[in-house]
């Protein structure tokens, strides 16, 4: 008898699931690379807008009057105050915060965390990273970083829209930032469920094929039983297969042969 890891069955359920796991990791690498370049794009999208939509509710008049050291003033709690507010609307925004252009370089207006964080950034602190020339292109319209970045509070990646004073002037930059850690959470996340679908999509797929190829081979150790049988002089044994198939063929092709042995074995009986 042919042993289980020399079988047809084991060779072909073998076969499949190799393969089956060879393009279902394919699939997984070029998808969740697809899907990370979307989720990207996505949070881009879903920061230029959240920093849009703040930017329009902040009085560019009332920003660009405050001068270093006036942080303790009740026009500076005002505006960072409302800009806290405004962040709170969304659980992914983690800091929110205005800068201006001075002609020197960019500064930090407000930020939302000055008086809760030691490391909150004050009037008139310089603010120089890779992000600078993209703060400079929110001036004209919200705009979103092109990739993460890190900087003393941080590795963020982050939206930037104008803020414009009565007449429609840009006189300051309003930002957003959101973590690298959620946009990876994201990603993990997104990349864990693509794995487990296509974990199981395999394993569903490799039971089936061990169940056809199982009810394959036991018909085909029936035609060979018969087989046996009949080489040892029983023509008594019958060929016991029901397919529609190749082998159902094979069942049919094989009792005619039986049958027609059984006939000339007659004959040659009969025959004085």
């Amino acid at each position: 008898m042919v042993s289980a890891r020399h079988s047809l069955q084991t060779k072909l359920t073998a076969s499949f699931v190799i393969l089956i796991l060879l393009i279902s990791g394919l699939t997984f690498f070029y998808t969740y690379g697809a899907t990370k370049s979307a989720l990207k794009e996505s949070v881009q999208d879903e920061l230029s807008q959240v920093a849009g939509i703040m930017a329009t509710q902040v009085n560019g008049d009332t920003v660009i009057i405050l001068k270093p050291g006036e942080e303790n003033t009740t026009h500076f709690i005002a505006i960072r105050d409302q800009l806290v507010a405004m962040r709170a609307n969304s659980n992914e925004i983690t800091n929110a915060y205005i800068m201006k252009d001075t002609g020197n370089g960019i500064v930090f207006v407000v930020d939302d965390i000055y008086g809760t964080d030691p490391d909150a950034a004050h009037i008139g602190e310089s603010y120089t990273t890779g992000e600078t020339s993209t703060i400079f292109e929110a001036m004209k319209s919200p705009v979103a970083s092109k990739d993460f970045y890190t900087d003393k509070w941080g590795t963020f990646m982050s939206g930037y829209a104008p803020i414009r004073n009565s007449a429609g002037e840009t006189v300051a930059v309003l930002g957003v930032d959101m973590t690298a850690d959620k946009v990876i959470a994201k990603q993990d996340f997104i990349g864990y469920t693509i794995y487990l679908i296509m974990g199981l999509s395999a394993l569903i797929a490799g039971l089936i094929i061990f169940y056809f190829s199982r009810t394959m081979i036991r018909d085909i150790r029936k035609l060979n039983n018969t087989a046996e049988k009949i080489s040892m002089g029983d023509m008594t044994a019958m060929v016991d297969v029901q397919r529609d198939d190749e082998i159902g063929e094979l069942a049919n092709s094989f009792s005619r042969m039986v049958t027609s042995l059984k006939i000339l074995m007659s004959d040659d009986e009969n025959k004085p």
